[in-house]
């Protein structure tokens, strides 16, 4: 094998590895959750609200390059997806 020639079971660049979809969406599930649980330590200042924004993006990012669409943009979308869970979790 060459320089150039990566191996066929690079799970870490395969864009059909369900597995990052499984562990990304289980840390935004619990996140989610944490929020809407009285003293979870989530807190409520506004810097409760990257946690969200994050995990819920990361999980829209590998579930976009999972169906091979765009993962920015699926993670622009979950990012605001977690801000707004975040604003509903502060008003419940």
């Amino acid at each position: 094998m060459t320089d150039t020639q990566q191996p066929a079971n690079d799970t870490a660049n395969n864009k059909k590895n369900v597995l990052w979809v499984y562990l990304s969406g289980a840390m935004a599930i619990t996140i989610v959750v944490m929020m809407f649980m009285p003293n979870s330590g989530m807190g409520g200042s506004i810097i409760a609200i990257y946690g969200p924004m994050l995990w819920c993006g990361i999980f829209a990012a590998a579930l976009a390059r999972y169906n091979e669409r765009n993962g920015w943009i699926g993670f622009a979308i979950g990012s605001g997806i977690g801000m707004l869970l975040q604003v509903i979790s502060q008003i419940v």
